[in-house]
């Protein structure tokens, strides 16, 4: 192996061994609306209302959302009044995007959580709701109405592959439990993605935080965990788009160009809130000067193919010196 390969080696692990879970997205507000149109079953019900209690207790618990942040909406809010504020219409959905978008910054992140029923007819998906269905066109429509740059928008429901052309775009990350709108059967995507942000499920580089990229991944291998265990074919192809192009892909990475997107967005504040403010200016500059040069690092990865193998170590290993610096300078501020 090169030298310069080593000494690359050597800094991952210096920078592994230095850093904390402490990084925060210190100018964004994050927003979340958990969707559950018709279940037309009353198991179902049950078990979409478990997937939304489930992930909301983590959007509440260890993401930080505040309370104001996170909008229920369900077909019987009569099935629990205490965290359903709204009966899942598309006038109350269209009501909540209202709402959202009169508080929202353009650095806000608004992640969207949809469970229930769609359907495809070869041309075009449309949600399941009590009254009117929108199409896919319509929902990003109403979503996207919201001011934030980013989305994370997480479509559970059956043939919500059909829905990734409408809802893929700049910003924008589509996670959906089929790879297209002819996968019709019920999912099982929902509650595993759900279960991803539980006690860390998903962190599998043990920095502390969960990204989506991640939760996606580990979604996905339960998924097929859950069929091979159920010995029943697999009718459902989890996929995920974040470059816009409206093609996703079942293992977003570099070689595709899917998934930079999600691997560097998370939905936790990465840090307590009362912490954050009694950080200092020169300490805010360098958790955002951190959180750029990690952005960097991961689109480097993505232009690999593009340089050669000596280029492309020689500007990684700049990146992480000057990570690895920030990091012992924010270390020493800790001790």
């Amino acid at each position: 192996m090169k030298g310069a390969a080593w000494r690359v080696i050597l800094l991952f692990a210096m920078i592994l061994t230095l850093q904390r879970p402490m990084w925060c997205e210190s100018a964004q507000d994050h927003w979340a609306i958990l969707l559950s149109g018709i279940s037309g079953d009353p198991d179902l019900q049950k078990e979409f209302l478990a997937w939304i209690k489930e992930i909301h207790a983590a959007l509440r618990g260890p993401l930080q959302f505040p309370s104001e942040h996170v909008y229920v909406l369900f077909d019987d809010p009569s099935k629990d009044p205490t965290l359903i504020r709204y009966k899942s219409t598309r006038e109350n959905l269209e009501s909540v995007c209202r709402e959202i978008a009169g508080k929202a910054r353009k650095e806000d992140l608004v992640f969207v959580f949809i469970t229930g029923h769609g359907n495809f007819d070869g041309k075009v998906y449309k949600l399941n709701l009590p009254g009117p269905d929108p199409t896919a066109e319509e929902l990003a429509a109403i979503l996207y109405s919201i001011p934030a740059q980013r989305f994370v928008v997480a479509n559970m429901t059956t043939c919500s592959g059909g829905s990734i052309p409408a809802l893929s775009g700049k910003g924008k990350v589509v996670i959906s439990a089929t790879k297209s709108g002819m996968e019709k059967n019920q999912t099982q995507m929902g509650r595993f993605f759900a279960q991803a942000f539980k006690e860390g499920n998903a962190d599998l580089d043990k920095n502390g935080r969960v990204s989506v990229l991640e939760a996606f991944n580990y979604a996905s291998l339960k998924v097929e965990e859950f069929y091979a265990k159920e010995g029943l074919l697999k009718t459902e192809h989890p996929v995920l788009e974040d470059d816009g192009d409206g093609q996703a892909q079942a293992s977003p990475g570099p070689e595709n160009g899917e998934g930079l997107l999600a691997r560097t967005t998370f939905l936790d504040a990465g840090s307590p809130r009362p912490a954050q403010g009694r950080r200092s200016p020169a300490e805010e500059a360098l958790i955002l000067e951190t959180q750029s040069l990690e952005k960097q690092i991961e689109a480097l990865k993505y232009t690999k193919a593009e340089m050669s193998e000596d280029e492309y170590e020689k500007k990684l290993e700049a990146l992480l010196l000057r990570l690895a610096g920030i990091n012992r300078k924010l270390q020493k501020n800790k001790e």
